[in-house]
């Protein structure tokens, strides 16, 4: 029995509860002190001050391509007063190759099962997914030790589950969703239920696979990483604090950034766009970077 929805709403309910613990002000202190938690709440959350965006027509080094790009990422952040990185963040078109749309495909389907089989479903049947489709040269070495696993971590099991996020961008980056959406929750499990049970044995998802146009893509990798800034900045210098759902915008509910499940989101994401775009040239999977 699969057990994707179940766990993933579960684990939902976690991250929830894990929030409104972490925000909850017992109604009598007595004379106890303050954690430093509480007091970094006090002081960041609330009605945040407007950030000002630097202004890319100013970057002696950015084509205009990439000037529309920051600015298309700004539009969004603008919309929840996210912090902005005030110097210019941008990558050369011309210097990026996607992936084969064939590996992407691959990709998605090897993650399929290494999160099938990190929800709990037998061995056998994880090690069947990906030898009916002969995707063992897909399979990262970190992959291919959690799949041959006879009795993995909890931990890493639990860890594994968040691949889903991985999935729905490679998803979008086939065609098979529509858009990425502000990364303020969790993926659409269902859905990804939905578009991958019938392929699990089927080639045709990866001979017919398609990318999405590279400008797509860079789009989506810009404005994620730009995101996933505003977050590190948050956990250096404004006392680990953001709002739970990333909008600035407006009176929010202030959480750690080690609570949050939009982070989760967000770093999986992040590091999911940058294997599309070879960012960096990574050895393999495992070895992606999602510098800021």
């Amino acid at each position: 029995m699969r057990l994707v929805l179940s766990v993933m709403i579960g684990f939902a309910f976690h991250f929830l509860v894990g929030c409104s613990q972490e925000n909850a002000k017992p109604a009598n202190r007595g004379t106890a002190k303050p954690s430093q938690h509480d007091r970094n709440l006090d002081e960041f959350a609330g009605t945040p001050q407007m950030h000002t965006y630097p202004s890319p027509e100013t970057w002696e080094h950015a084509n205009d391509r990439q000037r529309k790009r920051a600015l298309r990422s700004f539009e969004e952040l603008k919309k929840r007063n996210a912090p902005v990185y005030s110097g210019p963040l941008f990558v050369d078109d011309d210097e990026v190759t996607l992936q084969n749309p064939q590996d992407v495909a691959r990709r998605t389907l090897v993650l399929w099962a290494v999160e099938l089989r990190a929800e709990g479903i037998p061995q056998k049947e994880a090690m069947e997914l990906i030898e009916g489709l002969d995707l063992w040269d897909t399979v990262s070495p970190e992959e291919k030790r959690f799949l041959q696993d006879d009795d993995p971590e909890p931990a890493e099991s639990q860890e594994l589950v968040w691949r889903l996020e991985s999935i729905w961008v490679l998803l979008w980056a086939l065609g098979h969703v529509e858009e990425l959406n502000w990364p303020n929750g969790m993926c659409d499990v269902p859905k990804v239920v939905e578009i991958l049970k019938p392929h699990e044995s089927n080639p045709a998802f990866i001979a017919d696979a398609r990318l999405r146009s590279k400008a797509e893509i860079l789009d989506a990798q810009d404005l994620i990483m730009r995101i996933h800034w505003a977050i590190r900045n948050a956990h250096l210098n404004h006392g680990g604090i953001i709002p739970d759902d990333l909008d600035w915008s407006q009176d929010y509910n202030a959480v750690s950034v080690t609570m949050c499940a939009a982070v989760g989101v967000v770093e999986q994401r992040h590091y999911t766009l940058n294997w599309l775009v070879d960012f960096l040239k990574p050895k393999d999977w495992d070895h992606v970077d999602t510098p800021t």
